[in-house]
C-alpha cells in the first residue's frame, strides 16, 4: 500500500515523449522530458510559444488526444498515469486539478456557478448540500456575496469574479496537485493582479503541489520555489535559481531579450517543429556551439545550482 508521504506523491516524468502525425513527418512538442516535480513545491515551467509546456501539461493530466503518439513514464502513487490514471480513484478533481486559461471559455454558458460546482464535486464522489464548502471557497477568494454567485450564469459575472470562481472550482475536492496553464494569458493588468492574489493565496493555504505553464515571468518570480525551461520539447534547465543566475545559454539568451534586460535580440530562430536535429536543439543558435553539439544529445548535466542539458557543465 502507498502512504501518504511527499515522495509517493512526488509526479516523476522519465523519458516522456510526445509527438503528432502530421504529413510528412511528426511533431516532437515533448521530446525526452526527465525530471520530478516535488509535492508541496511551486515549480514554473516557462518558455517561448510553441515549446512544448502546455502539451507536457496535457500528459500530465491526461488529456492528450488519442491520435498522439505518446511514450515514457508519469509515476505518481506508484502508477503509471501516461499509460492509466483511472486506477487512481478521484484523479480528476482530489488527486489533479486544473485552472485553465480562459474563465470564459473553461465555464458552461447554460448552467448556473452552484451547479458547476457540483459536477466536480460529484465526479470526486462529494457532495455539498448547504453550499457551505462553496460559500467557504468563494468568501475565501474574495467574492462576499457568495449566494449571489452561486445562482449566476457566467455571463452575469466580470471577468475577475469568474478567475476567483475557477480558483474556488479547483481546489473545492482538496486536490493533491494544481496545474494552472497560462493563468494570465491575455490577462490585462487588473486581471493579472487577481491571478497573482488567488495563487498565493493557494500557496499559503493549501498542502499541495503545484505547477504553473506560464509566460509571465513576473508570476513566476513571484510564486515559484523552481523554474523548469522548456526549448523545443526539451526541459534545457531545471532549478531554484534559474531567473537569477541562469547556467544554459539559451535560458541566458531569454532573459537576455526582456525588457528589463535591454531587449538584446536573440539570433535566428526555433527549429520548425517537425524537424529532427542529431545534436542539441539550441545550437544552431548558440554562442558556445562546439563540433559535438551539432551531433550529440547532450544529457542532463547538474551544475550545482541547476539541472543543465548542456555540454558547457559535462
Amino acid at each position: 500500500m502507498v502512504t501518504l508521504n511527499s515522495a509517493a506523491l512526488d509526479l516523476v516524468l522519465h523519458q516522456l515523449y510526445v509527438h503528432f502525425p502530421v504529413p510528412g513527418g511528426l511533431v516532437r512538442a515533448v521530446d525526452g522530458v526527465d525530471i520530478c516535480f516535488r509535492h508541496q513545491q511551486i515549480t514554473g515551467i516557462i518558455g517561448e510559444s510553441g515549446c512544448g509546456k502546455s502539451v507536457l501539461g496535457q500528459a500530465i493530466l491526461g488529456i492528450l488526444p488519442d491520435y498522439v503518439a505518446r511514450s515514457g513514464n508519469i509515476f505518481y502513487r506508484s502508477t503509471d498515469i501516461l499509460a492509466d490514471n483511472t486506477s487512481l480513484p478521484g484523479f480528476y478533481g482530489q488527486q489533479i486539478a486544473l485552472i485553465p486559461q480562459n474563465p470564459g471559455d473553461s465555464l458552461n454558458p447554460l448552467r448556473t456557478i452552484g451547479r458547476q460546482f457540483d459536477d466536480i464535486l460529484q465526479t470526486a464522489g462529494l457532495n455539498d448540500k448547504t453550499n457551505q464548502r462553496k460559500q467557504q471557497l468563494l468568501t475565501f477568494f474574495g467574492l462576499p456575496d457568495a449566494e449571489r454567485v452561486l445562482a449566476a450564469y457566467p455571463h452575469e459575472l466580470s471577468g475577475g469574479m469568474l478567475q476567483r470562481v475557477l480558483c474556488a472550482m479547483s481546489i473545492c475536492c482538496s486536490p493533491l496537485w494544481l496545474l494552472a496553464d497560462e493563468p494570465t494569458k491575455g490577462l490585462d493588468e487588473t486581471a493579472c493582479g487577481v491571478v497573482y492574489e488567488n495563487l498565493q493565496k493557494i500557496k499559503t493555504s493549501q498542502s499541495l503541489g503545484m505547477l504553473i505553464i506560464t509566460h509571465d515571468l513576473q508570476l513566476a518570480r513571484s510564486i515559484c520555489a523552481d523554474i523548469a525551461v522548456m526549448y523545443a520539447g526539451q526541459i534545457v534547465e531545471y532549478g531554484p535559481q534559474v531567473l537569477t543566475g541562469p547556467r544554459h545559454p539559451y535560458t541566458q539568451a531569454f532573459l537576455a531579450a526582456l525588457p528589463e534586460n535591454g531587449f538584446q535580440p536573440l539570433p535566428g530562430l526555433p527549429p520548425l517543429p517537425q524537424d529532427h536535429l542529431p545534436g542539441c536543439r539550441f545550437a544552431p543558435r548558440c554562442p558556445s556551439c562546439q563540433k559535438r553539439c551539432l551531433q550529440e544529445v547532450p544529457p542532463v548535466y547538474d551544475s550545482g545550482t541547476a539541472k543543465v542539458r548542456c555540454f558547457l557543465y559535462a
